[in-house]
């Protein structure tokens, strides 16, 4: 069953026109990471941030002032991002442990991502990164292959636990494959990749299995996946772990954003999906794209979804991490350091998310987040990030 969730666009919040994020400051724009950038300007200060596995590899190269288009302001300090999961990020940041918290899913009650006892008007929430997730599996010989929804639900349900079964070789004719034993990679801790891996399943079954994206471990439609009894399991604690785990275990799949098939000594292979109009498709940054331009005027905190959207070559398996701050920043330095890394990242940081496996943001979709960011302000009420134009 298709979850539709309602709320105010994410675009609307702000004019369409790119001309918004433009800030004039010793000839430079606002956000563009060149001389004169207000953004690279701050108060000395150290933050910590963590969360989502998904946006880690470009979290993780924004943060890096050895790394061209990185954040380079000479004033910050970031701790190391934990990549521990959305569910860390959320927790994190609601808790007060990461001045950012990264979640492949914003805040939400109905979607079940709202960490028990927090206001949602509390927090400034953006998408900070658009990412593709994929099929990966480690299969020597079989490079391609083409695997539909049922199918891979199946194996998750462990109804299907060997490479060589009839529903695999229905979509691949003429493909040698083994009678070699498949190993379900799945992920240990609240995962975003895990609630998007199972909206795509859902949407693209059209219910039947499972009914319901869910982030928790083995979990599908509110129930352990039948591969956690019937079927060879591995858990991994994030993407990372999750990508080491399919390198080295042949007859192994699972599911892991697009970037960990880049990682030099991956010999990751990446399975074919279907598109909403049924032809297979392989994930490329193009059709990756497309999924945010299908689902450009919808985006939401509550309708965030950008999986099995309609469309040609429109990739299914697609998702935004959304960065979240707190409104109120009792420490207004590293308040000040927080909203600036964040509106430079999603505006001049954007040039560098192909270099990393992801691509850009909309440029509507930065224009509305450089105008959320305002909401963010020091215990004076005072905003933390220029809104000039």
């Amino acid at each position: 069953m298709k979850k539709t969730f309602k709320g105010a666009s994410i675009v609307a919040i702000a004019a369409m026109s790119a001309s918004t994020i433009i800030a004039g400051v010793a000839g430079a724009a606002q956000g563009d990471g060149k001389k004169g950038d207000i953004d690279l300007v701050s108060p000395t200060a150290s933050i910590a941030f963590g969360g989502s596995s998904f946006s880690a590899p470009f979290v993780t190269f924004m943060a890096n002032k050895a790394n061209k288009g990185a954040y380079v302001n000479p004033n910050a300090t970031f701790g190391t991002d934990s990549a521990a999961g959305s569910g860390d990020g959320r927790s994190g940041v609601t808790g007060g442990t990461y001045q950012i918290g990264f979640s492949d899913q914003p805040m939400n009650l109905a979607a079940g991502t709202l960490p028990s006892g927090v206001n949602v008007a509390d927090y400034t929430q953006i998408p900070l990164a658009l990412g593709g997730a994929v099929v990966a599996y480690n299969l020597p010989g079989a490079n391609n292959l083409k695997l539909s929804a049922s199918t891979i639900a199946l194996i998750y349900n462990g109804k299907i636990t060997k490479w060589d079964d009839n529903a695999i070789k229905a979509t691949n004719p003429g493909v040698s494959l083994p009678n070699t034993t498949i190993t379900v990679e799945y992920r240990s801790a609240s995962s975003g990749t895990t609630y998007a891996f199972t909206d795509y399943l859902a949407r693209a079954t059209q219910g039947k299995t499972p009914t319901g994206a869910s982030s928790a471990v083995m979990e599908g439609s509110g129930k352990l996946w039948g591969a956690g009894t019937t079927g060879t399991v591995a858990p991994a604690s994030n993407n990372a772990a999750m990508a080491t785990q399919i390198n080295g275990t042949v007859g192994a799949i699972g599911y892991l954003e697009y970037s960990y098939l880049l990682v030099p000594g991956n010999h990751i292979q990446a399975a074919q999906l279907q598109d909403a109009a049924g032809a297979y498709i392989a994930p490329t940054l193009t059709n990756i794209g497309n999924a945010a331009t299908a689902a450009l005027k919808t985006i939401t905190t509550e309708n965030f979804s950008i999986t099995y959207l309609p469309g040609k070559n429109v990739w299914p398996f697609a998702t935004y991490t959304w960065a979240i701050i707190k409104n109120v920043q009792t420490d207004a330095a590293k308040g000040e350091l927080a909203v600036k890394f964040l509106d430079y990242f999603v505006q001049g940081g954007q040039l560098s998310a192909s270099a990393n496996g992801f691509v850009a943001l909309p440029k509507a979709i930065q224009t509305a987040d450089h105008k959320a960011l305002a909401a963010v302000k020091d215990s004076t009420g005072k905003v933390l990030v220029s809104q000039k134009k």
